[in-house]
């Protein structure tokens, strides 16, 4: 079996999450590692065998060997990472967005030199790659719920993040939603065309000296008439809460939380059942290990990616309208159009 040589860029918590993954895969190869912080995990590459390490990620684009790079930086590094990659005829695998500011045109620049340089770009959207949400995903497709009309999501972190990694990743909406925006497209099949939000500071008053928010409430609509409702938190008290609902013409369809056992107990007191998963990287730990499997298996075979760079930009454009209805308290219109490069 072929073993696609692979170099991960970002050796970060979530960027350590994901080399352990690639460790387990036979049909990936991973060559080198870059990260400013190199030291901080050099004993624990080692270990994994990983031989090649660099704190210049411009060093591991230069190995002729490597054939695709996985990365895991803070968002405002995507767009040059991204652009020195496909220059260097690399095939691309990013985390979402592509862009901290959400500006389309360097988004689009960045597809546009993946085109001239003759690569192949996948978006890390890991949620689509959730066996439930997938599972609701192609029952949708199939008809099963009819005519999709209201989507409901509902995504609660466990607890605030420090000011300095917000600034980092884009805030609540540019790190949290983008996931929420891109899961509402992909539910109801349909592009957004309007956005209405309303955020606030009701957990960390601090979070406004860096023009962030901890709770958010947004109401988007879509060319096929349908809506989407999505709530938002920076802090759910009793663990990771992340649940999907579609309703339509012939039915609803929805995934609720995950915990790690399935039993409830029932008493003349009260009813007792495990909370959810506490964390991101326990609730999608298949989803983060499929979206690898998914990229280097489409990667050979020719096969469209489960999340695009087409895809990021459509979440973006919403994400920027919302932005701007929070700040107007107006509902502001989305372009549906989907940019060809």
């Amino acid at each position: 079996m072929k073993r696609v040589k692979v170099g991960v860029i970002g050796a970060g918590r979530a960027g350590m999450m994901h080399i352990e993954n690639i460790l387990t895969l036979n049909t990936i190869e991973l060559v080198a590692v870059a990260d400013v912080l190199i030291e901080n995990v050099q004993e624990i590459l080692n270990d994994a065998g990983i031989e090649q390490t660099f704190k210049d990620y411009h060093e591991l684009l230069a190995l002729p060997q490597i054939e695709a790079v996985f990365i895991f930086t803070s968002t405002d590094t995507h767009e040059a990472i991204c652009l020195a990659a496909a220059q260097a005829k690399k095939h691309i695998f990013c985390e979402k967005p592509l862009s901290m500011t959400g500006q389309e045109a360097d988004s689009l620049k960045v597809m546009q030199s993946v085109k001239e340089n003759d690569v192949r770009m996948a978006i890390g959207f890991n949620r689509r790659l959730d066996h439930q949400f997938r599972t609701i995903w192609e029952k949708v497709e199939n008809g099963e719920v009819g005519e999709p009309q209201i989507v409901k999501i509902t995504s609660r972190d466990p607890d605030l993040l420090p000011h300095a990694l917000i600034q980092r990743i884009g805030g609540l909406i540019f790190d949290f939603t983008m996931h929420d925006f891109d899961m509402a497209r992909y539910m109801m099949h349909s592009n957004v065309t309007e956005v209405f939000a309303k955020g606030a500071t009701l957990i960390d008053p601090t979070l406004s000296e860096i023009n962030d928010i901890d709770t958010l409430a947004l109401v988007l609509k879509f060319e096929n008439g349908g809506f989407a409702l999505i709530d938002n938190s920076r802090r759910a008290v009793y663990g990771y809460d992340q649940r999907v609902e579609v309703f339509g013409s012939k039915g609803m369809l929805k995934a609720e939380n995950v915990s790690n056992s399935t039993v409830e107990h029932y008493t003349s007191k009260a009813t007792v059942l495990d909370k959810p998963l506490p964390i991101f990287n326990e609730r999608y730990q298949q989803a983060y290990r499929q979206e690898i499997i998914d990229f280097v298996s489409n990667l050979m075979t020719g096969q469209p990616f489960a999340a695009t760079p087409l895809d990021v930009v459509m979440a973006q454009r919403v994400a920027m309208a919302a932005i701007t209805s929070i700040q107007t308290g107006e509902a502001v219109p989305v372009n549906p159009e989907e940019p060809i490069v």
